[in-house]
């Protein structure tokens, strides 16, 4: 067993008028409600992959990826590929990468130089009415402001993705089977790219809670 991670987006505005420390809960609550009826089951069941509205919950979404059975280390792994094919990518491609997946789920550069962050995740911005910055222990968390941000970094870097397939297959032995392939890799980046272009269409933040 390991961690798992579910990807959400929520309207900030709304998730702002929510007490702190009620927060995860009722993000929970929306991405996981109590059952309704054999046909609302069969319905949620149906959808493998891509945004998926919660039942009267209008403000957030779930993100469903399509090949990693909700497991994180298909996220992790992820990273650690990138941490392989940095120096082999061009730096403008490097540099919209770096932003990307630092906004998301990787550390940095720095990483095994000791200097990971000891603040993460990053206090959220936009709760002016909190005591004290959000913190919650999430995977992913990313203001709209932040999600505007990555979207750009997306956006300059996908269209040149394609670069990455030879570094890729000259370190595949290093990474797990089902993740050893470049199409892999490249269709759980494109659906990160589609996660936060989507919740950047909608003007909300995005949340990667830890189940």
């Amino acid at each position: 067993m390991g961690m798992d991670i579910t990807v959400v987006t929520a309207d900030w505005e709304h998730l702002a008028g929510i007490p702190a420390d009620a927060r995860l809960d009722a993000l929970t609550d929306a991405v996981c409600p109590d059952s309704c009826c054999d046909r609302c089951e069969e319905a949620d069941r149906a959808v493998p992959g891509g945004w998926v509205g919660q039942r009267g919950t209008p403000w957030c979404a779930e993100y469903r990826f399509f090949g990693t059975t909700g497991t994180y280390a298909w996220h992790f792994q992820l990273a650690e590929a990138w941490e392989d094919l940095r120096p082999a990518a061009a730096p403008a491609l490097r540099e919209a990468l770096d932003r990307f997946l630092g906004g998301l789920f990787w550390y940095g550069p720095d990483r095994w130089a000791g200097a990971e962050p000891d603040d993460w995740p990053r206090p959220a911005p936009g709760f002016p009415g909190d005591p004290a910055p959000w913190r919650p222990e999430v995977l992913v968390l990313a203001s709209p402001d932040e999600v505007a941000a990555l979207a750009r970094a997306w956006e300059a870097a996908a269209p040149r993705l394609e670069e990455l397939r030879e570094p890729f297959a000259a370190t595949a032995a290093r990474r797990p089977a089902w993740l050893g392939t470049f199409d892999i890799a490249g269709a759980l980046l494109r659906e990160w790219g589609e996660a936060v272009t989507g919740a950047g269409e909608r003007g909300w933040g995005l949340i990667g809670l830890p189940y």
